[in-house]
């Protein structure tokens, strides 16, 4: 492929990296229905042809923030497969899951929510990943309980109460203040799950709560 052709692509990749990188901060602090094609352009430093060049609307980057999204926490549990046959290790796969290393996606999941009651694609994807999600908390709730780590009476209920739990902490991480530290941490709040189902009492620097 000749290098003209090459730089151009690259060149494209970085536009629309740069355009949705714009979109996940002006939706995690304007909001999706307030932040317009025009301020995704300008926040990226690209004209609003260069926003047309790589998304029809507004909807499709949207879209295309949400299928990040749900790949990447798809990804997050992949990679803790096969590491939950203990408690501790089952911890550690749920604190995973409700960890975010970009602060701005909790508020962003704000964001996708609201619009799934009126966009039905993005209702559909949501529901295709939080199904996925749970098939495999699921599976690990079952490896954890094969080896004799927990007692569960369903996995799948065990798993949409993880769910819920990384739903609620993200609302929590979103709402928190800049600088603020939000009352648990994601490993609290794993810990929290997974203790009970252990039969274990829970030491008191695991119980206290940060102020």
């Amino acid at each position: 492929m000749p290098r003209a052709t090459i730089d151009r692509f690259e060149q494209r990749k970085l536009t629309r990296a740069k355009l949705v990188d714009a979109a996940l901060k002006l939706f995690s602090t304007s909001g999706y229905e307030h932040a317009t094609v025009d301020d995704i352009s300008r926040e990226a430093g690209y004209s609003k042809g260069a926003y047309y060049f790589h998304f029809s609307t507004k909807d499709d980057i949207l879209t295309e923030l949400l299928r990040m999204w749900t790949e990447d926490r798809s990804t997050v549990l992949a990679a803790a497969d096969g590491d939950a046959s203990s408690a501790d290790g089952l911890r550690d796969v749920l604190a995973a899951f409700f960890t975010y290393e970009e602060q701005r996606w909790p508020a962003v999941l704000l964001e996708f929510w609201s619009q799934a009651l009126r966009n039905d694609e993005v209702a559909g994807l949501i529901a295709k990943a939080y199904a996925s999600w749970r098939g495999q908390i699921a599976a690990a709730f079952e490896q954890a309980a094969a080896a004799g780590a927990v007692t569960v009476d369903s996995a799948r209920d065990a798993a949409a109460v993880a769910l819920a739990a990384h739903d609620g902490y993200a609302v929590q991480v979103a709402i928190t203040p800049d600088g603020a530290r939000t009352p648990m941490t994601a490993a609290d709040l794993a810990d929290s799950i997974i203790t009970p189902l252990a039969g274990e009492s829970r030491p008191a620097e695991r119980r206290a709560i940060v102020r």
